[in-house]
């Protein structure tokens, strides 16, 4: 069957009138692009599941580190919505997620759609991107959300604050492939963009970023920033002892004592209204180590058919 479009795929609604928390968080988002100019890709994309029903598209899942992870997500999804459809309905959703995992075995393709009924679903791509400045990547802001959980609907319609749309207008300027990379792959990218003229955004996640020798390296990530800290602070009490840098040796007893220390530190940030203040709760010391908890805005191309799906590169990835 044929599915209803995206209206207003290539729309960015700029809204004047902000509610009050809104306003704000649009004042601190002006305020980070002012002092973290530069955006830039934060690794590789995630993928995640969107399904649309009754024409509008949501968000289903995220944080799958490929498209086969994507691909069995979603197949776990149909199995569970087929338990709530009548037997015809529930047979051809586990049809569906029988094909979605055994996708690409013997040669055979590798799907990013399906569909059931007057029910689509679409592996989709969702680029990450980090803000910098003098100082390296922009860390949490303030009025960062601590769940990170997204709003499921995909809207590029939507009324958003002065400041999103900025950065909307600024991811779609950037190139589509950055840095050296195979010719087809920049033919591809350059197509994906051509058919996907707009972008919504979806929630940051928060990536514990080490400083070294000026290159910033992800270590971990988290939905919020108070999640992120956690993280880093079990990294330091747990993972450390088995780490060794490569051709040196583990952490003495000395230094496994002071990255305990400095877990008690990150536990002490957390433990305010926020955690991010005056006092920190962003950045850690420990061992001669910087760590910093950086905010990464996630994207996702939209077009006149809906999101962006994953590309055959990103197969291989």
């Amino acid at each position: 069957m044929s599915f209803e479009g995206m209206p207003g795929h290539d729309v960015i609604n700029v809204g004047r009138d902000l509610e009050p928390v809104a306003a704000v968080r649009d004042q601190e988002a002006a305020e980070r692009r002012r002092a973290y100019p530069g955006l830039v890709p934060a690794g590789p994309p995630e993928f995640g599941c969107a399904g649309q029903a009754g024409g509008a598209w949501r968000i289903l899942a995220l944080g799958a580190a490929t498209p086969a992870a994507a691909r069995a997500g979603l197949a776990a999804h149909l199995r569970g919505l087929a338990t709530g459809h009548d037997a015809a309905a529930g047979k051809e959703l586990l049809l569906l997620a029988d094909a979605l995992e055994t996708a690409g075995e013997a040669g055979g393709p590798l799907r990013t759609e399906c569909a059931a009924g007057p029910l689509r679903f679409r592996v989709v791509r969702v680029p990450g991107f980090a803000r910098f400045g003098a100082d390296g990547p922009e860390p949490a802001r303030v009025t960062d959300a601590e769940d990170g959980r997204p709003d499921p609907r995909i809207d590029p319609a939507a009324p958003v604050g002065p400041a999103d749309a900025a950065l909307r207008l600024e991811l779609l300027g950037l190139p589509p492939e950055a840095g050296p990379v195979p010719e087809a792959r920049r033919r591809e990218a350059a197509a994906a963009a051509g058919a996907h003229l707009g972008v919504v955004l979806l929630p940051p996640y928060f990536a514990v970023m080490e400083d070294r020798d000026g290159q910033w390296r992800p270590v971990l990530r988290a939905a919020g920033p108070q999640g992120a800290r956690d993280a880093l602070a079990r990294h330091f009490r747990l993972c450390m002892r088995r780490e060794a840098p490569e051709g040196g040796a583990p952490p003495s007893p000395g230094e496994l004592a002071e990255y305990a220390r400095a877990a008690d530190r990150i536990d002490a940030a957390g433990t305010g209204a926020h955690g991010i203040g005056a006092h920190g709760g962003v950045e850690f010391a420990a061992c001669g180590r910087l760590f910093r908890i950086v905010r990464v805005v996630r994207a996702l191309r939209v077009g006149p058919d809906g999101p962006e799906p994953a590309r055959p590169s990103d197969e291989g990835a």
